[in-house]
């Protein structure tokens, strides 16, 4: 078994046994894995370490190659992205977010861009006051960059959205914070974003229902 040492953030994570998780991670160079990660939880199910979906951790891992499941020996928080957790919305979101990646990404099938995009997208949306607009450009870039997105002027869009679209998909990550959308706009991206990804996934995704249910996508 390979010995690795890497960057990851934690997509989800689930409890295994008394003392164990499942995490679900995301590596920029090994693409997603599953882990089993032991004796971090106690016998009152407290865990040990902020091992918290969306945030981002050093991770050592053994790679196993008979198996989907690799063991990780180490976890070291290095952004809790707490900007985030302090704001009912911006979590919602980064759930949001969490859920794409994990069914976007295959397993051991490293994609850097992706993951550049998904850490680019979480310091947007901490810093950001409209995380709905962070959301809309995160969904754009994922579908321009799976090749997803069809041409524009096959999707029938008023000139005000499908200029904004082409810059959502254009411009720089820098100027994430800085682009806007007017309400009419995201009005008409926001569910034909949603039906380009979930007939792309092939799958509903919970955590968009719940944006819905709780007003806030």
């Amino acid at each position: 078994m390979a010995i690795i040492t890497t960057e990851a953030i934690l997509l989800r994570r689930r409890e295994i046994r008394e003392t164990s998780l499942l995490l679900t991670c995301l590596t920029r160079g090994y693409g997603k894995i599953v882990g089993l990660i032991k004796g971090v939880r106690n016998a009152r199910g407290f865990v040990d370490g902020f091992l918290e979906p969306f945030t981002v951790q050093g991770v050592v891992f053994y790679e196993r190659t008979r198996s989907d499941i690799d063991l990780i020996t180490q976890c070291d928080l290095r952004e809790p992205f707490l900007e985030i957790r302090r704001d009912f919305a911006k979590m919602s979101y980064a759930g949001y977010f969490m859920e794409l990646m994990d069914h976007l990404v295959q397993l051991r099938d490293p994609h850097p861009e992706v993951y550049d995009m998904l850490t680019h997208a979480l310091r947007a949306l901490g810093e950001d006051s409209f995380p709905s607009q962070v959301a809309r450009i995160f969904e754009a870039r994922l579908l321009a960059g799976s090749g997803v997105m069809p041409n524009l002027e096959s999707l029938g869009l008023s000139k005000g959205a499908a200029a904004s679209l082409r810059q959502m998909v254009e411009a720089d990550w820098t100027q994430w914070g800085r682009l806007r959308l007017s309400r009419p706009v995201e009005e008409e991206l926001t569910p034909l974003f949603y039906r380009l990804l979930t007939q792309h996934l092939e799958v509903h995704l919970k955590s968009r229902e719940f944006l819905d249910q709780a007003g806030v996508a």
